[in-house]
């Protein structure tokens, strides 16, 4: 059985009562059947969508803003760094439309930014990072340490961005991977609170950074969790660097959002584990009908 009836079966029912409530056209496997438009401008202020471009890179439609998670438009290729490309983008640069932000879990490492993701930052009004991505990419970042806050500001309404704390290795390691990373949590009025999980594979980051969403903000609407179980030798003696399935399972089983969009669990060649594995955790867990079906990448999914 492939990724997308796995999901498909997981969360059919729940799509179609959510769809049925909004007055929306659903089909028996609970997809909502609209034409797909990666590119195009969200339906209005109220519009919640996120379309997976592969691996990390994905486009949130939030209160009227498009935002960018970690861009990588790179075909396949291996990279200096020993890591490998395996599979391109759903859609290149050109196709991916206006973006408002950009939201870069770190900039050392090929896999959450590519060549072509480093060419499209120039490009974008506003990209929030680390400290230390500011320092290697240039003014053209703003720099965010953990907890720190920033607004973006439309006429459909203010995003406020919080930093949060992401730790790109297992407990009980420092800094993790070739140094720091950071999460995010977008939330405000009328904004449906979304924490993006960055490369963290800390099941206790993510549970403080979950307890103080909770009391400083509110419930979690939505999470998106960085995933697949990401490994390679030449760093942490091969742990993990991103979260296992079983761990992602347990987060999301703590955090307990309304909808869990699962990424970077495909594209490159360091992933131990597979959608697949992920389903089966969050069947084991009970929490399966939180996942959100991602495939194919390119299309936009309903978040509402």
């Amino acid at each position: 059985m492939n990724r997308s009836t796995l999901l498909r079966a997981a969360v059919a029912a729940a799509s179609v009562s959510l769809l049925a409530a909004c007055g929306g056209n659903a089909s028996a496997d609970g997809e909502e059947k609209k034409p797909s438009s990666a590119g195009s401008t969200p339906s209005g202020a109220d519009a919640f969508t996120v379309t997976h471009v592969g691996g990390p890179t994905a486009v949130l439609e939030i209160a009227g803003q498009r935002i960018l998670i970690d861009p990588t438009f790179d075909a396949p290729k291996k990279y200096k760094s020993g890591m490998s490309k395996i599979k391109g983008p759903a859609f290149g640069p050109e196709k991916l439309g206006k973006i408002d932000a950009v939201l870069l879990s770190h900039d050392q490492h090929d896999d959450n930014l590519d060549g072509k993701g480093r060419e499209l930052l120039k490009d974008v009004p506003v990209v929030f990072s680390t400290p230390g991505a500011h320092k290697r990419l240039g003014d053209h970042i703003t720099p965010m340490k953990s907890w720190e806050e920033r607004e973006l500001k439309s006429s459909g309404g203010t995003i406020k961005v919080t930093a949060v704390p992401a730790l790109h290795g297992p407990d009980g390691v420092d800094r993790g991977a070739d140094g720091e990373v950071t999460g995010f949590v977008l939330s405000g009025k009328g904004v449906p609170t979304t924490y993006i999980s960055g490369d963290n594979a800390s099941v206790k980051v993510a549970k403080q950074v979950g307890d103080r969403i909770k009391k400083d903000i509110g419930a979690i609407d939505t999470a998106v969790l960085f995933a697949g179980a990401a490994r390679t030798p030449a760093i942490l003696d091969n742990a993990p660097l991103t979260l296992t399935s079983k761990n992602a399972a347990l987060v999301a089983k703590d955090l307990n959002p309304r909808k869990v969009v699962p990424i970077h669990t495909d594209s490159w060649d360091i992933y131990s584990e597979d959608i697949k594995s992920l389903v089966k955790a969050f069947k084991d867990q009970g929490i399966d009908g939180k996942l959100v079906d991602l495939e194919p990448a390119g299309e936009k999914k309903n978040l509402s």
